[in-house]
């Protein structure tokens, strides 16, 4: 019995001597995070670093965070963030994220609201720290722009795996449900004759990207090279979208290639965009012409037309749409 007794003794000493040692890496690994995008010109910034979780976890708690990047003029900010791993296997990571957080994309601020959102993270247990595969969920989702948008989620979930070995490709699959457009776009939907809410969007596409997504990434800066765009669905009233096709980006984010789209009750489309300001009104009898001699090969009340992109501009079978949107900062 005591030599059982003094067993348990070194093996509960050697475990919280693991958690011990652990806990510090954990500290220094976020710290070191931090460190290294300030080095790189970026702002990252915190008001509090802890681990607690002894003695099975690792509970890493970061307060009032705020990341920016002004090459982007992209940036979050929160009150707090959770990360908590198991201490037997550090590389599989729970987030728990506040329900207000704010983020800055393409000149606006977007505050997110979310009664429950949760995430997961796992990397590869090896030197880089590939990452391997992520999820995320929320509900009753709220997000308000500075620019005067807003719309309303039931449901969303965000779900990536690696493909294979290879650390710079990516499954990635979206799914949000109970879409409700706000303010002036919820009432030029609802002249359109189209419901205050989308039923479902949903998309599966498999991503490429110009580095490994590890824990290099704030140097090596992964940027997306293709979008392979296997299925895609969008459900709004009578509307139905869905596409399917190949996208290239070159070194400035500018893209190459064709989406291959399918629209039901596509007059309707049409009459939608006019009223959400996408088109204007004296170019509907010839987006009609134009489109109507694509429809007419497939019957008549669906449409199947090609999103074309090329040479920095993008068009819908025949006629022009204008420059394509880019990636990343000009320049």
């Amino acid at each position: 019995m005591r030599k059982l007794l003094g067993l348990v003794l070194v093996l509960a000493l050697l475990w919280a001597g693991w958690w011990v040692a652990g806990s510090a890496l954990v500290r220094q690994a976020a710290e070191a995070f931090f460190a290294q995008q300030r080095a790189a010109g970026r702002l990252a910034e915190h008001e509090g670093l802890s681990v607690r979780g002894f003695p099975n976890r690792f509970d890493l708690t970061v307060e009032n965070l705020r990341l920016a990047d002004p090459a982007t003029g992209l940036g979050w900010r929160a009150p707090f963030v959770q990360l908590f791993a198991m201490s037997w296997k550090p590389w599989h990571l729970i987030a728990a994220l506040p329900p207000e957080q704010e983020i800055d994309l393409d000149g606006q601020t977007v505050t997110l609201n979310a009664s429950a959102l949760r995430a997961s993270l796992i990397v590869s247990p090896s030197a880089t720290l590939p990452l391997d595969r992520t999820a995320s969920a929320g509900q009753a989702l709220v997000l308000r722009s500075s620019a005067g948008w807003s719309v309303r989620l039931d449901e969303a979930q965000l779900a990536t795996r690696r493909m294979g070995d290879d650390a710079t490709r990516h499954e990635i699959g979206l799914d949000l449900a109970g879409v409700a457009p706000e303010g002036a776009f919820a009432a030029a939907a609802e002249r359109a004759g189209l419901p205050p809410r989308l039923s479902q969007l949903r998309l599966l596409a498999e991503a490429g990207f110009s580095a490994p997504i590890d824990r290099e990434l704030g140097t090596s800066r992964p940027q997306l090279r293709s979008l392979t765009l296997r299925e895609s669905q969008l459900d709004w009233g009578s509307l139905q979208l869905t596409g399917s096709g190949e996208l290239t980006f070159d070194a400035a984010g500018m893209p190459e290639g064709r989406i291959d789209l399918a629209l039901g009750n596509w007059r309707q489309a049409i009459r939608a965009a006019a009223e959400l300001g996408y088109l204007d009104a004296e170019s509907v009898p010839a987006w009609e012409r134009g489109l109507g001699i694509f429809a007419a090969r497939s019957g008549g009340e669906k449409l199947q037309v090609p999103l074309n992109f090329s040479k920095g501009w993008m068009s819908l079978g025949p006629l022009p749409l204008g420059p394509a949107p880019r990636l990343g900062p000009a320049g």
